[in-house]
């Protein structure tokens, strides 16, 4: 009885050890992730946040000195920064356009034609591209002299029809949007996949037996099934667009070289928000006045994306 009972003990021991070294590598494996997002999010976000209300010498942070909400004034005075937010809110259109795009797309996959996997990942593919190398393709075809778009332009309707992309602001933008709308719905499209085969095939069952047109059967079936999908998507694109920079800058670039001073193509069309972020705060090392901007940048999708949760009782149940 003694020996069964050390056993016992010696086997509840070696557990406990057992489980203790388990639950420290388990403790070390939580950390780690949580300590790269310590280091690399919330340190720059407290430092934003500090930098706000002060004076910085480039990015010596042991010169900063409180200067009176000046830098508040500055940047809320910058005319710029006011059309960068407008050029923000034109550009985020691109990501409404992509969604109905998307959806479009998914609807015609989901009535399961020949090859629809592979048109599904043919879609996909510009999604997972990267944005400098999209960019730069759709700068190639654009290009104002040997573009394949102008050439094809000019063969229907003859040269005094040649686009200039880089110098006219409507074309400029035009350009930007074609190029995110090329390259975005893929992963709506995926989720769109996703959620029409998910829809109950019996409620469509029962529409065909009421004799429901088609329309119907969209607006009444598909789209509330869809719903949560198109909410999901709609705040993700709202949050994208506000943030689009990418491909603004290297548009920059390509219409004029003073884009690396801060130029935005013609008339400062593509100024973009985080764009005016990156020229004030990496060409100008001004971080006082690149953190007001990040910050007014992160209330302005705050609420925008507050109103669209508010409104989603009327359209969609969840």
């Amino acid at each position: 009885m003694e020996k069964f009972a050390t056993n016992s003990l010696t086997l509840d021991l070696h557990k406990k050890k057992k489980f203790s070294g388990e639950k420290l590598f388990a403790y070390i494996c939580v950390c780690l992730p949580l300590l790269g997002f310590t280091l690399f999010s919330i340190v720059p976000l407290c430092i934003s946040f500090t930098t706000m209300f002060t004076t910085m010498e480039y990015y010596d942070m042991n010169s900063m000195t409180w200067n009176n909400f000046e830098t508040f004034k500055i940047v809320l005075s910058d005319g710029d920064f006011y059309k960068s937010i407008l050029v923000t809110l034109m550009l985020s259109l691109s990501q409404l356009i992509s969604l109905i795009v998307a959806l479009f797309i998914s609807f015609l996959l989901s009535k399961k034609p020949r090859g629809r996997k592979i048109f599904q990942i043919l879609f996909f593919i510009p999604y997972i591209c990267s944005s400098v190398a999209t960019a730069y393709m759709w700068m190639t075809m654009f290009d104002p002299d040997y573009g394949i778009i102008n050439s094809f332009i000019v063969s229907i309707f003859g040269e005094s029809a040649r686009v200039s992309w880089t110098t006219d602001p409507t074309a400029y933008v035009a350009a930007i949007v074609i190029t995110i709308v090329w390259q975005a719905p893929g992963y709506g499209i995926v989720m769109y996949k996703a959620a029409f085969d998910a829809v109950n095939p019996s409620l469509y069952e029962a529409s065909d037996i009421d004799g429901a047109s088609a329309w119907k059967k969209f607006w009444r079936i598909t789209f509330p099934s869809i719903a949560p999908t198109t909410f999901y998507l709609l705040m993700a694109g709202i949050i994208a667009g506000l943030q689009t920079f990418d491909i603004a800058r290297l548009f920059a670039s390509w219409a004029s070289s003073a884009a690396w001073a801060g130029a935005a193509g013609p008339d400062n069309i593509g100024l973009t928000t985080v764009f005016y972020i990156y020229k004030e705060g990496t060409l100008y090392a001004n971080i006082p006045a690149a953190s007001v901007a990040s910050w007014v940048l992160f209330i302005i999708i705050l609420v925008l994306s507050l109103v669209n949760y508010k409104l989603r009782k009327r359209w969609v149940n969840v």
